[in-house]
């Protein structure tokens, strides 16, 4: 699937976060508004009350002390204009009966309440909120229409509440802000990724020091990154091999064929060219399987599972499947197999044996002789091809393990890929390959060369 029909995402985390974050400081805004209201309505309530009582105790102390009459000239004196204004009845004792005295021009000419201190009545259909206060021969009523307290308390409430209500866009902006800042390192390595090309597949590095949130991200997309730059260079060197490596044989093939086609009459030399012809395509039909056989064991994500195998009997199946070509060659094959059984995949270790045994044949000269030897040591396994073939510098070997390498006694067959594939495979079973001396010969004197591979043995099955 290209990147460009992948799917859009279906959701922005800075939206999100930006959504969570505005719904939680709304919410909690919301409940702070409420209650606030609630407080400061409540608080409003109580200096209502308080007004009352203040003006039932002036107007007491003003009747009490210097008469109705000087009461009503005080009030019409000081008289100012109130928001709220107050009712107010004042009642006393004359000749033995109790008579309105004052009142306000609001006030009616019926008492507004009988219940002495707070209480709350109905007056022409709305509510009223009343004090009265007795003393003596007098009484005072003060009250106050409930629905002008509620107007004032909201009113006073709302005044309270307006600045906050002003800075929650404020509170919006500055979250929106923080939120975008606290992202910018995603969009930071969204950028490196994207201006990333395949022939350049470097670590992302980000200016700053990442969020401890995304560094895990970031530590595994540069693994992933050099995986993939290890992939692309091995990918790149094995198809440049791959390229050289069959470049030879068609130049080969081309000019054999030229051969045969001007052999004219001449029988034996066109015998001779299409003898060389077919060697060529066994050639390259072998280099071909060698490079379809190492191409699958590269991903090794798409390993098999391992199960119990015994390298002994690998080792005589891959003896068998060779013998024909021992026998050509004259070449004496000494199996020296004990049980050794290790937990891998069936196939690859055939190929594995097959190599190293069809390496010994293709290197070793006609006659020589080769030992094939499994055993198991301890916790290990040992599987050993060795000769007595022409052998190979101790510090020519390790380059013998690369691509493509050939040996200096090579006959023409091989591709150099053997050892190679043997590597690849050992590296995907966890166990251990060297090359070191041989067998010995006697013309010239000297040792061969042996291959051994050293796996882990098998854990024995729960009875």
């Amino acid at each position: 699937m290209s990147a460009d029909a992948l799917p859009l995402p279906g959701w922005s985390l800075k939206r999100r976060l930006l959504g969570l974050l505005l719904l939680v400081a709304g919410g909690v805004s919301a409940l702070t508004i409420v209650l606030a209201y609630r407080a400061a309505h409540t608080e409003a309530e109580h200096a209502f009350d308080a007004q009352l009582v203040v003006v039932a105790e002036t107007l007491m102390a003003i009747a009490a002390d210097a008469g109705v009459d000087y009461a009503e000239h005080e009030l019409s004196e000081h008289a100012y204009p109130d928001t709220l204004p107050v009712a107010y009845q004042v009642w006393g004792r004359q000749d033995g009966r109790v008579s309105l005295l004052l009142r306000s021009a609001s006030a009616p000419a019926t008492a507004m309440t009988v219940h002495e201190g707070l209480s709350d009545g109905e007056r022409d259909g709305r509510r009223w909120r009343h004090y009265l206060l007795r003393r003596g021969d007098f009484a005072v009523i003060a009250g106050q229409d409930h629905a002008g307290r509620d107007a004032l308390a909201r009113e006073l409430t709302l005044r309270i509440l307006l600045p906050f209500l002003l800075a929650l866009p404020l509170l919006a902006a500055a979250i929106w802000l923080t939120v975008g800042r606290a992202l910018q390192p995603v969009a930071a390595l969204a950028a490196e990724v994207e201006a990333m090309k395949p022939d350049g597949l470097n670590p992302v590095g980000l200016a700053d020091p990442p969020p401890q949130e995304i560094a895990p991200l970031l530590q595994a997309l540069n693994r992933l990154i050099g995986r993939m730059a290890a992939a692309l260079a091995g990918e790149q060197r094995f198809t440049a091999d791959a390229a050289h490596e069959l470049r030879t044989p068609l130049a080969a093939l081309r000019i054999q064929a030229q051969v045969a086609a001007r052999a004219g009459e001449d029988s034996a030399a066109r015998e001779r060219a299409l003898d060389q012809v077919i060697a060529g395509v066994d050639r390259m039909t072998h280099l071909v399987d060698q490079l379809l056989t190492l191409a699958r064991l590269e991903p090794a994500a798409a390993q098999p599972a391992f199960a119990p195998v015994d390298l002994a009997a690998v080792a005589e199946a891959a003896v068998a499947a060779l013998a024909p070509r021992s026998a050509a060659r004259k070449q004496h094959v000494e199996c020296a197999l004990a049980p050794a059984t290790v937990s891998g995949n069936a196939v690859w270790l055939g190929i594995l044996a097959r190599n190293l045994i069809d390496n010994a044949l293709r290197y070793a000269p006609p006659g020589s002789h080769i030992r094939v030897r499994t055993a198991r040591e301890g916790m290990r396994c040992v599987l050993e091809v060795s000769d007595d073939g022409p052998g190979l510098e101790p510090g020519a070997r390790d380059s013998l393990r690369a691509r493509f390498a050939r040996g200096v006694a090579a006959d023409g067959e091989g591709c150099g890929l053997g050892l190679s594939i043997v590597g690849r495979i050992v590296e995907l079973h966890g166990g251990e390959f060297r090359l070191g001396d041989g067998l010995p010969r006697s013309a010239p004197a000297g040792v061969g060369l042996a291959a051994t591979v050293v796996l882990a043995a098998a854990s024995p099955s729960p009875r």
